[in-house]
């Protein structure tokens, strides 16, 4: 990535892992577009349109957020309500990825929040920043119990007391002063507790891996996830879970992984 400054170079270095995590396999072109946009070469409105053409979509104003309870899919498809009227998945995908990845570039290029400053309301803050062009409902906890290759996240009611303990797990933290092993054990502790609420009913795993980036920057190290594959990351997540839907989850499968991704400035 000739041309971009370390921080520009690290932005787009660690959207393209995020996104890679949740199984995007970038053309050459939309990483040029990504390494472009984080150089000011093209504006987000004209990278959007190109993704929007790719899938066939054009860009929709973005609607009120959903009040009331209402299903989470385009009715008589198993394709999730979105901004684009897509009924077909593989379109939905192509637009996801393409756009989520452009806002995540854009949280890693702007100055991180303080650590003390990272709670429930800007984890749903930084959910809708990455995918407000996408979904309407983003930002917004779920409204539905979810499971995933037959394990069970937290059910609906308990959503707003593990996002609780992730604030207290933040605010346990002395950032500016921890090790690797106790950073690593830190962001370990954050992850499977927001991973295990599963607030969302999509893009959970984007957020949360922002939001460890964050919270890496009040340190002397950076998180670089570029050399974890999916499948480490998954099954480490996935390890993670305890066994009762409304117990506590253990940090203890992700620490090797965080503590190789850690990287000293």
């Amino acid at each position: 990535m000739t041309g971009l400054t370390p921080t520009q170079a690290h932005a787009v270095r660690q959207t393209l892992a995020a996104e890679r995590l949740e199984g995007w396999r970038p053309r050459p072109d939309q990483v040029a577009d990504l390494v472009a946009l984080a150089t000011g070469g093209v504006e987000h409105a004209d990278y959007l349109a190109r993704r929007c053409a790719e899938a066939g979509a054009v860009p929709a104003a973005r609607r009120r957020r959903l009040a009331l309870p209402r299903p989470y899919l385009v009715t008589g498809t198993s394709v999730l309500r979105n901004r684009f009227g897509f009924r077909d998945q593989s379109q939905l995908r192509e637009i996801e990825f393409g756009a989520t990845a452009a806002r995540l570039l854009q949280a890693h290029l702007r100055p991180a929040p303080q650590a003390r400053a990272v709670d429930a309301e800007h984890i749903l803050a930084l959910h809708g920043l990455v995918f407000g062009d996408v979904f309407g409902w983003a930002g917004q906890t779920r409204i539905v119990d979810m499971t995933k290759n037959g394990d069970a996240f937290a059910p609906v009611q308990s959503i707003p007391r593990y996002l609780r303990e992730v604030e207290i797990a933040v605010a346990a933290t002395d950032w500016q002063r921890v090790d690797r092993g106790k950073l690593a054990y830190a962001l370990a502790a954050v992850y499977v507790t927001f991973n295990h609420a599963h607030p969302f009913r999509e893009g959970n795993g984007r957020t949360g891996t922002l939001l460890l980036h964050q919270l890496t920057e009040s340190t002397g190290y950076r998180l670089d996830l570029a050399g974890v594959t999916a499948a480490e990351w998954v099954g480490a997540s996935r390890d993670s879970a305890p066994f009762r839907r409304t117990g506590a989850p253990s940090p203890r499968p992700l620490i090797p992984l965080l503590t190789g991704a850690l990287v000293p400035r």
